[in-house]
């Protein structure tokens, strides 16, 4: 009777571990290719990124730089031209009627002869609210005191919401209340075309 051959595990055969070494090294292959690939996209979209970025912020316009005017000299932005006539300063304004008490300060009132131009196609609104004083990085607003407004008399009316026409003017004064110790030579008065203050102008108090 013949014997039987004996078969080997399959486990026990080479081109079984030849073949597993093949797979082994295929899969790693493949994995180092894939990593290679995510890395180049993501580094491409870092690039692009970056380029982007730097295109918005060459395209952002520069802002312009506020022109500083003196007293007596027209000042013009988006067309309405602002400009400061005269500049005074007192810690009392006389109403000049007996019924009307006088205004006083424990610092200073700096009264301000304004007039305003409008180069416009259309009707503007000035108010008072339009302007105000810097001195030393210090902002001061005009005033609403009801004894000031009733020694300045029509006066300060003048720029209380009133509207201009195309190519007319205004004239009119604002009061704004300082400290004693602030200096007209220190003193910037910022003006700007409507409530928002998009577009303003500076004029110095500096003799």
């Amino acid at each position: 009777m013949a014997k039987e051959k004996i078969k080997k595990p399959f486990y026990k055969k080479i081109w079984v571990w030849v073949l597993a070494i093949i797979v082994v090294i295929a899969i790693a292959g493949g994995g180092e290719e894939e990593a290679d690939t995510a890395n180049k996209s993501s580094k491409e979209s870092t690039d692009q990124a970056s380029e982007v970025k730097a295109e918005e912020e060459s395209s952002e316009p520069a802002e312009e730089e506020v022109k500083t005017a003196k007293i007596g000299e027209p000042s013009t932005v988006g067309d309405v031209t602002f400009t400061v006539n005269g500049v005074e300063e007192t810690s009392e304004i006389n109403s000049g009627n007996e019924y009307v008490d006088n205004a006083t300060t424990s610092g200073k009132y700096i009264i301000l002869d304004l007039n305003v131009q409008n180069g416009k196609s259309e009707a503007i609104t000035v108010d008072s609210s339009f302007f105000k004083l810097i001195a030393d990085g210090t902002e001061y607003e005009p005033t609403t005191d009801g004894t000031v407004m009733m020694a300045m008399g029509d006066a300060m009316s003048d720029f209380f919401l009133t509207q201009i026409n195309p190519n007319l003017e205004k004239s009119g004064k604002i009061v704004i209340e300082v400290g004693a110790d602030e200096e007209l030579s220190n003193m910037v008065l910022q003006a700007q075309t409507g409530v928002f203050g998009t577009e303003m102008t500076e004029i110095s108090l500096s003799n």
